[in-house]
């Protein structure tokens, strides 16, 4: 952990006292500078060694903005030749302040995805709050899946030895997130509803812990706000304070999207994993069952004996196999379904 040398040594390049520090993670000075850093998670390159199940590569979506994501392709798709796969378009999480498509822990979980699916992943790098409080993740991802159709749409699929144009069927596509990530599920699964997309089709929106929030906390918050070692209320507290736009409450739309009715817009199924020791696991059944009020296709799962975000923070957990099957099932049950 850090030292009273290493403020002191900071404070002398010129930053003044911390704001808001996520131990191991992330400190914020009231001078408004941002560092981030990380003694339990590493950045791990894309690879593609011909001895791996899932080969990897990384494309920079804009350079104006630095959007940026993560392609996956299972080896096994390559070696059947003209096989078309699903896409899963995923949002990683970390509270909108941390995280990356290159953590160590989301780049394994993701090849566990790709192959176990057999489809092909693309894990989106958005900008991260507190520079870029929301709702710029939200735009940031809804512009790597409008890059993703402006592929499609201008025959530009040629990029990084056709990746693109030789293995994905665009009318089958998947959103993903975790956390964070799936709090911007959500959000994109309206704006995609509302646009034209077209060649691409939305067949599913896979939520994993769905990271949301509201002014008064519920029950299930209060008993359970230190119980889970995988996210306090402390760290939701601060991710919340980091993300939203100054000055909103957490009943802001992007914390809880409850707070409003929900629009009179049709959504492709929605799957919801729900861990069972989750401080989160009250608001995504509240979640569940208020989109399904709305006449909105919505199933879930609640895995037993698990904390948040279980699949990349405890990858030795053993639910990781049946949360594996119940993704693969979703797809395959949705994959050539109409909206």
């Amino acid at each position: 952990m850090d030292t009273r040398s290493d403020l002191d040594s900071a404070r002398s390049r010129g930053r003044s006292v911390v704001e808001e520090e996520l131990e191991g993670f992330l400190r914020v000075y009231k001078d408004g500078s941002v560092e981030r850093f990380s003694y339990v998670v590493s950045d791990v390159p894309a690879s593609e060694a011909p001895q791996e199940p899932v080969a990897s590569k990384d494309v920079v979506m804009d350079s104006r903005t630095g959007v940026w994501a993560r392609f996956y392709l299972p080896r096994k798709a390559v070696s059947r030749g003209s096989c078309r796969l699903p896409l899963i378009i995923y949002f990683h999480g970390g509270g909108f302040v941390l995280g990356s498509p290159a953590w160590s822990i989301y780049h394994v979980f993701i090849c566990r995805l790709a192959s176990e699916t057999n489809c092909m992943v693309m894990s989106v790098g958005y900008r991260l709050a507190p520079e870029h409080r929301l709702p710029v993740a939200y735009d940031d991802c809804l512009s790597a899946v409008e890059w993703l159709r402006q592929q499609t749409r201008q025959k530009l699929l040629h990029f990084h030895s056709s990746w693109l144009s030789s293995y994905v069927d665009f009318s089958r596509c998947f959103l993903a997130g975790d956390s964070a990530g799936g709090n911007i599920a959500h959000h994109l699964a309206f704006r995609c509803a509302r646009a034209d997309m077209k060649p691409l089709q939305m067949r599913g929106v896979i939520l994993l812990q769905p990271f949301f929030g509201g002014e008064s906390p519920c029950k299930w918050e209060l008993e359970k706000a230190e119980s889970d070692p995988n996210l306090s209320q402390r760290w939701m507290d601060v991710f919340w304070k980091l993300s939203l736009p100054v000055g909103a409450k957490k009943d802001h739309p992007a914390c809880n999207p409850l707070s409003k009715p929900l629009r009179n817009v049709r959504l492709p199924p929605l799957l919801v994993c729900i861990s069972e020791n989750d401080v989160l696991k009250q608001r995504n059944m509240e979640y569940c069952q208020v989109m399904n009020n709305g006449h909105q296709n919505v199933s879930h799962v609640i895995f037993k004996d698990v904390g948040h975000a279980f699949q990349v923070l405890n990858p030795d957990s053993q639910r990781i196999p049946e949360l594996l099957t119940v993704l693969n099932s979703f797809i395959k049950t949705n994959r050539s379904s109409s909206l």
